[in-house]
């Protein structure tokens, strides 16, 4: 099934954009915790996933700005 996936082209798209793993990790991990707790509590509304997926987004937008912004001021520096 999986015999033509490449692992090696994978892993370098991986390491290429560190954010955009750092954002998806962080999102199913939310994810996975909130739906954890929902279920041993009892109180699991799809509104909450909504929340947590805008604060996912939210942070990824921040990293965004904060990236672009330490590179122009690393640019400025030089």
């Amino acid at each position: 099934m999986f015999s033509h996936f490449n692992t090696q082209v994978f892993i370098s798209a991986l390491k290429a954009n560190q954010n955009l793993v750092t954002f998806l990790s962080t999102t199913f991990a939310l994810m996975l915790t909130l739906l954890l707790q929902g279920t041993i509590q009892g109180n699991l509304k799809p509104t909450y996933f909504l929340y947590a997926f805008l604060v996912c987004i939210a942070f990824a937008i921040w990293t965004s700005i904060d990236q672009k912004f330490r590179q122009s001021q690393n640019a400025e520096a030089r």
